[in-house]
């Protein structure tokens, strides 16, 4: 098993009670650029609707505007909720992001959980397996190079890869059942009590998913999103930013899921900073880079992706914990059992 990725994760939210500027959007290109610069693999964007703080509701226009910023760094969408799109409208779209690209998209896709969202764009929620399963199916045979999408008319611009990759956001066993079946990878997330919720999804969801349809490791990607905070300050920096951050984008993943429960890994309660770190991968950068090592004995990951910049997290703050990642914590990780580090795509 060679060495993880390491990518980051952004929404473009400024924090509580602010709305996006352009100011803002460009100070996030700037992070993301600077990631570059650090040897990270992917830059992901992530999507929700009908909220009232900000949040990223559009992946691709925004990977569009990355793509002619930078030069190696992959670009992610993290995930699109395909039951709430025309599927060719994604599919000419992610052409047009792979082309500007020069091939660096890499397309995620979920289901989707939050009711308002699926009322917004007069979806049923009890649709969405079945949109996923037609979604999935139809993009797949449309990005491919000169193909005719299942519509029986071409896609204006196709794709540069052959085949663009196409992972699947899912905590639940029927979508990681999916991601299996169909894609080309699995996207999941873990934010607290990482280590034992992702062990346990790979022991019980994700390897024998991969078994029942014949996937390989190696050529089916494991991908997760975490929240990961490295630094020799990250006590103070915890207190007084980061955790008051943590706290708020849980609080809304939790307020948005309605009278349903929410999402599975996403605090119900708010508990206490102090006790809450000692469940998450916040310490000083020797002591994270044991534990990433130590997760990925249980749970074979091949890229971990990072959220540098929570709402209300300073721009100056988020820049010094990415480096410190990249500087204190990937080298680390290079030396510890499984290869070297693949920090930019090879070839």
């Amino acid at each position: 098993m060679s060495g993880p990725r390491f990518s980051l994760i952004h929404d473009f939210r400024v924090g509580p009670g602010q709305l996006p500027t352009p100011a803002s959007f460009d100070r996030v290109v700037e992070l993301i650029v600077e990631a570059e610069r650090l040897g990270y693999f992917t830059a992901w964007t992530t999507e929700q609707h009908g909220v009232d703080d900000g949040y990223l509701p559009t992946h691709l226009p925004v990977l569009s505007a990355l793509a002619r910023e930078t030069e190696t760094i992959r670009l992610g969408a993290g995930v699109i909720l395909l039951p709430l799109t025309q599927f060719r409208r994604v599919a000419e779209e992610a052409g047009v992001v792979d082309v500007i690209s020069g091939g660096r998209l890499t397309l995620g896709l979920g289901a989707g959980h939050h009711p308002h969202e699926f009322r917004a764009f007069g979806v049923e929620l009890s649709d969405r397996a079945r949109l996923m399963d037609e979604g999935l199916a139809y993009l797949r045979e449309a990005l491919r190079p000169g193909a005719i999408a299942p519509d029986g008319l071409p896609i204006n611009i196709p794709p540069v890869q052959d085949p663009l990759p196409i992972v699947v956001g899912a905590a639940v066993k029927a979508g990681v059942d999916r991601a299996a079946r169909l894609a080309d990878g699995h996207f999941s997330y873990a934010y607290v009590d990482a280590e034992e919720s992702l062990a346990a999804q790979w022991r019980n969801r994700i390897e024998p998913a991969m078994a029942a349809h014949g996937r390989e490791r190696g050529e089916f990607q494991l991908i997760f999103s975490t929240f990961v905070w490295a630094s020799p300050d990250f006590e103070r920096e915890w207190q007084e930013h980061v955790g008051p951050a943590f706290l708020y984008q849980q609080r809304k993943y939790s307020e948005w899921a309605g009278e349903q429960a929410p999402p599975a890994g996403v605090l119900a309660e708010a508990p206490r900073l102090a006790e809450l770190r000692h469940s998450m991968l916040v310490g000083p950068p020797a002591e994270i880079a044991e534990r990433l090592a130590a997760l990925r004995a249980v749970y074979p990951f091949d890229e971990i992706v990072i959220w540098p910049q929570l709402p209300g997290v300073p721009h100056e703050l988020a820049r010094r914990a990415l480096a410190c990642f990249a500087e204190e914590v990937m080298p680390r990780l290079a030396e510890a059992p499984g290869g070297p580090v693949a920090g930019k795509e090879e070839g």
